[in-house]
């Protein structure tokens, strides 16, 4: 197995694998994911995947541990986290804690292929989350508030990187982060979210799977590294945006059967399937619009730190074969939307998929939105 940049190899792996009594039968590195380096082990047991996050600090592990198990031991669909001898969810390794997590046998889809089908099931699992979290006892700030995301575009303003096309979308997102700041709003239900349920956070079980009371099963939520406090109508509104709004790839404007930047048949069928878990409040629907600006400012901003600077200036790496994924600038925490097992389908990173959905949302007043998606 080639070298990578923790040297993890398949002599670590076995050593890893034994603090959990499992017994190593081969290793294949998954060139997925940014923040982590990820891996399928095959044990005596089965497959089982293996992320292993540089740098990463024992507060955020030990947050995400008691997540999972709690959203675990509520039924929410997520990958199980095994646990070591020391009890704990992860094991240090020089530089690096590890975590092994059961391999789930599912499959990804991009924004496009998303139907009201899968959407209805990809807002019943967030609103799920959102009841799980409810009671779970544990609190911690996101990295990506609009706080920081101004702190981010303030560093844009003089990155050295930086290029004569990115100045006029710099200074709008800017303008645009410092009057959502400003906007005076009600307290919204708030708790801790997923905060980047994206399409490749998201696996389908393959074929028709039903539990033991013979209900077909939904998909699983991956990815909980980002899991942190934030409104639930602003977690919402990332995976709307993120799940129903694909940008079309013509490079024409379609109009036809949307509302904004949403696709009104999955976009509704998402707010359905999360409202079968959870009703959103009419202070929610009321912010509802600005929460998915919110979003569009998130994303075009960590598009353009962690993925088009990053790969103006550095040389491909293997790990960054699909073209969707590249390598970060080192001077920035990264964003990520997939550290996960998948296969190998590619999500779009351009920032310019977010100026495009923040344009079309600034075409549509926020009474016309809420009307089209809400039910009546």
């Amino acid at each position: 197995m080639a070298p990578i940049a923790t040297g993890f190899g398949e002599a670590e792996a076995t050593k890893l694998l034994r603090a959990y009594g499992l017994r190593l039968l081969s290793l294949a590195r998954i060139w997925k994911g940014t923040i982590s380096e990820n891996f399928r082990a095959e044990t005596d047991i089965g497959p089982v995947f293996v992320r292993v996050s540089p740098g990463r600090s024992l507060v955020d592990a030990e947050f995400e541990t008691q997540l999972i198990w709690h959203l675990l031991s509520h039924g929410l669909r997520t990958p199980a986290l095994f646990q070591a001898h020391n009890r704990d969810g992860f094991v240090r390794l020089p530089g690096a804690l590890a975590m092994v997590y059961e391999w789930v046998d599912g499959y990804e889809r991009t924004d496009e292929q998303i139907d009201d089908q899968h959407a209805h099931g990809i807002g019943q699992l967030l609103g799920q989350l959102h009841l799980c979290t409810s009671t779970f006892p544990r609190r911690r700030q996101g990295i990506y508030t609009l706080s920081h995301i101004e702190q981010r575009l303030r560093g844009l303003h003089r990155h050295p990187r930086r290029t004569d096309e990115l100045v006029p979308v710099i200074s709008r997102l800017s303008t645009e982060a410092a009057r959502l700041r400003r906007q005076k709003t009600t307290a919204l239900p708030a708790g801790i979210g997923h905060c980047d349920l994206f399409p490749d956070n998201i696996l389908f079980p393959r074929g028709r799977r039903k539990n033991s009371k013979g209900h077909e099963l939904g998909p699983w939520m991956i990815d909980l590294e980002q899991a942190a406090w934030t409104t639930w109508v602003y977690d919402l509104a990332v995976s709307l945006l993120a799940c129903t709004a694909p940008v079309p790839s013509d490079g024409k404007t379609e109009t036809a059967m949307r509302c904004g930047p949403l696709a009104l048949g999955p976009a509704r069928a998402l707010i359905v399937g999360y409202q079968r878990m959870r009703l959103l409040s009419d202070a929610e629907w009321t912010g509802l619009y600005a929460a998915l600006k919110t979003a569009c400012v998130r994303f075009a901003t960590t598009r353009i730190t962690d993925v088009h600077l990053a790969q103006a200036s550095e040389p491909q790496s293997p790990a960054a074969a699909d073209p969707a994924d590249g390598p970060l600038d080192n001077d920035a925490e990264p964003e990520t939307d997939l550290d996960g097992p998948s296969g190998e389908i590619a999500h779009s990173k351009d920032y310019r998929d977010y100026l495009y959905r923040l344009d079309r949302l600034e075409e549509i007043d926020p009474a016309t939105l809420i009307f089209a998606l809400r039910d009546r």
